[in-house]
C-alpha cells in the first residue's frame, strides 16, 4: 500500500497550525515514544508492521484536543482528528486517530490491524506526558472522566477489554509490560 505520511517536522507544523498545546504535544510524544517500542517489538518478533505509520499516527492521534475541548465535543474525539488528518492529506493516520478513544474498545471488532492496536494501547498507557501502568491510567481516567454514573460504568466497562488487548500485545512480543527502559 502506497501512503502518503508527514515527516517529524511537518508533525510539528501541524502542533502549529491546530493549535495544540505543549501538554498534548508532550503527550502525543511519550504516546509516540511508548508505541514505537513496542512495534519495534513486533518486527523483531517477526510480526509485519509499519513503524513510520505507528510513529506518525502516535504524534497525530490528538489533533484534535484543542477543539473538541473548546468547543465541548468531547463525544467527537478521534473523529475531528480524523477529519483533520484527512484534510491533510494523511487518511491512513485519520483512520488510527479514529480509533484511538477509549470507547473504540466496545465495539465488535475495533481494529483492523497491529498499528491501531499499537497507537490506542500505548495512548491508554500513557498519562500526560508518563508511561503508567493500565491500572493507573484507569484511576485517573475514572477520577477525570467519570464523573456521572453513566460515564464511570462505561469507562469500567472498557478496563477488561483493554487488559485483554495488553496480554495480546505482549504474548507476541518479547517486553515486559512495565515498559521499562523507556
Amino acid at each position: 500500500m502506497n501512503m502518503n505520511l508527514p515527516t517529524k517536522e511537518q508533525c510539528q507544523g501541524l502542533f502549529e497550525k491546530y493549535k495544540m498545546p505543549a501538554n498534548i504535544v508532550n503527550h502525543s510524544k511519550t504516546v509516540e515514544k511508548a508505541a514505537v517500542f513496542l512495534a519495534e517489538k513486533f518486527v523483531e518478533a517477526g510480526t509485519a508492521v509499519n513503524l513510520d505509520l505507528v510513529s506518525r499516527a502516535s504524534l497525530l492521534h490528538d489533533i484534535d484536543k484543542t477543539e473538541t475541548i473548546k468547543e465541548g465535543f468531547e463525544h467527537l474525539h478521534g473523529k475531528m482528528s480524523q477529519e483533520i488528518l484527512e484534510k491533510e492529506g494523511f487518511p491512513e493516520i485519520g483512520e488510527i486517530a479514529l480509533k484511538h478513544n477509549l470507547f473504540r474498545i466496545l465495539e465488535k471488532n475495533p481494529f483492523q490491524n497491529w498499528e491501531e492496536k499499537i497507537v490506542f494501547y500505548a495512548d491508554k498507557r500513557v498519562n500526560h506526558n508518563c508511561i503508567v501502568s493500565l491500572e493507573e491510567r484507569f484511576v485517573y481516567l475514572l477520577k477525570r472522566y467519570g464523573l456521572d454514573k453513566e460515564s464511570f460504568d462505561l469507562i469500567s466497562k472498557c478496563k477488561p477489554l483493554v487488559k485483554k488487548l495488553e496480554e495480546e500485545i505482549f504474548s507476541k512480543i518479547k517486553a515486559d509490560k512495565s515498559l521499562e527502559g523507556l
